[in-house]
């Protein structure tokens, strides 16, 4: 799994892209959900197709949106051995995942050994928990229980320090568990997920928040 932070098929994400497409070299999908139906989907998955392209990967094509035809959407992802979840809005890629069993197949290819790229919203989703900055209730903005297949963790993107973030943090610390780590992740950069190790990659150090750790790109943090 590839946790990144935003601003993905950008020119600085490319040599943490070409390392994505050495570890899974086969045929990369990609499934832009988080944008709307129509032109929004078809601009961000034809941008993640010609960015692959552009560092190396031999085969690349964009999924069929699963909430027009989700029965060819399914048989795409499932050829996927690196799937990337580009970032866009989270509640309308969590509820696309969720309602179209493209969630399941997500799932089902990391079971399968298969990479899984997300960045930005795919990177929140994908985790235990997740932030919905655009549902906001009495008490704030919710967080909700993610896709889980990323236990323990939750992704706050597009990150600079705590500055601009203030109220998704209050949001964070009045409804999720005080030992879930939350993942502050810049542009450009993020954190590869393997076998409970956290390795930052791309341009910048990713940060666990709670702890006032920075993981600089190249390292790895392992929980004590």
């Amino acid at each position: 799994m590839c946790l990144q932070g935003g601003a993905e098929f950008s020119p600085g994400c490319r040599d943490m892209d070409a390392d994505l497409v050495r570890r899974a070299p086969g045929r990369v999908v990609v499934s832009a959900l988080a944008g709307t139906v129509g032109r929004d989907y078809a601009t961000a998955s034809a941008n993640g197709v010609r960015h692959f392209r552009s560092v190396g990967a031999p085969d690349v094509v964009a999924a069929p949106d699963a909430r027009e035809d989700p029965d060819a959407a399914l048989a795409s992802l499932r050829t996927a051995d690196l799937l990337v979840l580009p970032g866009g809005s989270p509640s309308r890629l969590l509820e696309a995942l969720q309602s179209t069993g493209a969630g399941e197949v997500v799932a089902e290819r990391l079971a399968a050994g298969s990479l899984v790229m997300g960045s930005s919203a795919g990177a929140m989703v994908l985790s235990e928990w997740t932030v919905l900055p655009d549902r906001r209730g009495a008490s704030g903005m919710q967080v909700v229980p993610g896709l889980g297949l990323v236990p323990g963790v939750l992704v706050l993107p597009h990150w600079s320090g705590s500055h601009g973030r203030e109220d998704w943090l209050r949001a964070v610390d009045g409804q999720v568990p005080d030992d879930l780590l939350v993942l502050g992740l810049p542009e450009e950069s993020g954190l590869l997920v393997d076998g409970g190790g956290l390795t930052a990659v791309g341009r910048s150090a990713s940060q666990l928040v709670r702890q006032q750790t920075a993981i600089e790109p190249g390292t790895t943090w392992r929980p004590a």
